[in-house]
């Protein structure tokens, strides 16, 4: 009965509490939203990152290695020699070695030149390979590409058709006279490679005759990067300092993670403020809810009198005014994690097609602390309003 005249109380006064709700549930929406964009962004940028613990490249701005490697975007600092690879593999300190070869797209998505062995190639931690058909094969030979998930749903591709490959990284760049055949479809792995095509480096070498990234004969050619799994800690921290006691080499050996740390700073710091923005919102939903629940109870004395004449104890008059708090609050809430969540996944779809990140779009327990204390405050601050009316003599109402 009470629940019921609460939510019929709420309801003949639309205008006042829908302006109520909308300030409780635009201040509990922001700090959902931030908490999830936040949260989901770390765990993309790492789920990116995890395959990738050494990464080799040539001499430059190790944040475009990065970049160009992990993320697909910028353009490569520039080639280093096939010889790198063997370096690496002949150092005993790691159990995998795959170079990477880029420089030409199909419509916008990357080709990356690389060996078969990538397809068995796992990332740590994890107990499956990293990059797994789902449908056709691996490449075998020359002509041959692996799609990424995405690329195959955005090209309408499927195993057996046939495309020509572009130089550079724009969707319209010139064309060369090299076709591929599709011969697999990756699943899904939630981060850039999803939007890349996977070739034989060979070919790679092939389409650049005359660049300068041409074998001949036996002869390697040169390669963009290489992806080094070290065996261990230990082995990852020799292999840093032998490469950086080599001041003379040709590329420079990083771990992406250590490059990502900056970026992670500078999400924080926005983090942090628009935190204190969003508890700063919260608060004021809660004094404004507070202060007009006061006057709302001032306006509805006569009715607060009325129920008195007719037998209410003062206990159930401010239980129902306590009620209808905490029903405005519980919905405001609600609708406010409902519009921080809903503004989260747009954004990380945004995100994700622009900057081929895949964010988390789950949510997150810590999202749901900002509806939780609205609802906890607002309804423990809700005995002022009730011990301001319950010294106003209703008498003169009656």
């Amino acid at each position: 009965m009470m629940l019921r005249l609460a939510f019929l109380s709420l309801w003949r006064r639309p205008l006042r509490y829908g302006l109520l709700l909308l300030l409780t549930a635009v201040a509990c929406a922001l700090p959902v939203f931030v908490i999830q964009l936040a949260g989901g962004l770390y765990q993309g940028l790492n789920r990116a990152a995890a395959p990738f613990p050494i990464l080799a490249g040539a001499k430059g701005s190790p944040y475009q290695l990065v970049l160009n490697t992990v993320f697909l975007r910028d353009r490569p600092i520039g080639n280093i020699p096939y010889g790198e690879v063997e370096t690496l593999r002949q150092s005993g300190k790691a159990s995998q070695v795959l170079p990477l070869a880029f420089g030409d797209s199909y419509r916008g998505f990357r080709l990356c030149g690389t060996e078969k062995e990538i397809f068995s190639y796992e990332v740590p931690g994890e107990p499956h390979p990293w990059l797994v058909p789902v449908q056709g094969r691996s490449f075998a030979g020359p002509g041959e590409a692996v799609l990424g998930a995405e690329t195959a749903k955005l090209t309408g591709l499927k195993v057996g058709d046939v495309f020509q490959s572009s130089h550079g990284f724009i969707a319209k760049g010139k064309a060369h006279n090299h076709p591929y055949r599709v011969v697999g479809i990756l699943a899904p792995v939630q981060g850039p490679y999803d939007k890349a095509i996977l070739v034989p480096l060979e070919d790679i070498w092939e389409a650049h005759g005359g660049h300068g990234t041409v074998g001949h004969g036996d002869e390697k050619g040169d390669v963009t990067a290489v992806l080094v799994r070290p065996k261990g800690y230990g082995e990852a921290m020799q292999l840093l300092a032998a490469w950086q006691r080599k001041k003379g080499g040709p590329s420079q050996l990083l771990f992406p993670a250590q490059s990502l740390i900056a970026l992670y700073g500078m999400v924080g710091q926005s983090r942090q403020f628009w935190m204190m923005i969003s508890l700063g919102l919260l608060g004021a939903a809660a004094l404004v809810t507070l202060l007009a629940l006061y006057w709302d109870g001032t306006s509805r004395m006569e009715e607060w009198a009325l129920l008195r004449a007719l037998g209410a104890s003062r206990r159930r008059t401010q239980a129902l005014l306590l009620l209808e708090q905490f029903l405005l609050l519980l919905l405001g809430s609600t609708l406010g994690w409902l519009l921080g969540w809903g503004g989260s996944l747009l954004a990380a779809a945004g995100i994700g097609q622009q900057a081929a990140v895949q964010m988390s779009r789950a949510p997150l327990w810590q999202g749901f602390l900002a509806p939780l204390l609205l609802l906890g405050a607002g309804t423990l601050g809700g005995v002022v309003p009730l011990w301001l009316l319950r010294k106003k003599d209703i008498a003169p109402y009656l």
